[in-house]
C-alpha cells in the first residue's frame, strides 16, 4: 500500500492562513493502483527535468524539484502567484511494494512514478490436493 507522508502539511496550511499566503506550497499528486503496479502522477509544471530528484530511503519515497524564474531587473510586478523554489513530497511505501524496481518519467510537466507490487505480496493460487496426501508429514 502507498501512503502519503507529510507531517508538516497542517502547520503549512495554518501558516499560510495567518500570513495571508494563498499560493500552494505543496505539489498536487494523483495515486492509484492498476494491476500489479501503483502509479503516482506528480504535477511539476515549469520544472526543468534536471532539477527533479526521486529517492527511496527506508521505505520512504521522496520527490523533490526546483522551479525558478529569471529575475527580471526593473520589473514592477502586478501579479506574482506562480510558486517557485524547491518543492518536496514524501510517501511511505508499504511492505508489499518493491522499491528496487521503481521507474520514473517526466513528460509535459507531469512526473509519473511506477511502483511494482512485490512478488511475495501478489495473490497466488494454492493447489488443493487429496487430504491424506496434503496433510501427511
Amino acid at each position: 500500500m502507498l501512503m502519503r507522508f507529510d507531517p508538516f502539511a497542517e502547520l503549512d496550511r495554518v501558516t499560510r492562513q495567518v500570513l495571508g499566503n494563498t499560493r500552494p506550497s505543496f505539489v498536487p499528486v494523483d495515486a492509484y493502483r492498476l494491476g500489479d503496479r501503483f502509479y503516482l502522477h506528480v504535477d511539476l509544471p515549469g520544472v526543468d527535468n534536471e532539477s527533479i530528484d526521486v529517492t527511496v530511503d527506508n521505505n520512504t519515497l521522496t520527490v523533490s524539484a526546483e522551479r525558478k524564474f529569471a529575475d527580471i531587473e526593473g520589473a514592477s510586478w502586478l501579479v506574482n502567484e506562480r510558486p517557485q523554489g524547491t518543492f518536496t513530497r514524501q510517501f511511505y511505501l508499504g511492505e508489499g511494494l518493491d522499491p528496487d524496481q521503481i521507474e520514473a518519467g517526466y513528460d509535459h510537466g507531469v512526473l509519473t512514478i511506477s511502483i511494482p507490487v512485490a512478488e511475495q505480496a501478489k495473490p497466488r493460487r494454492i493447489s488443493v490436493g487429496m487430504a491424506d496426501r496434503a496433510l501427511a508429514s
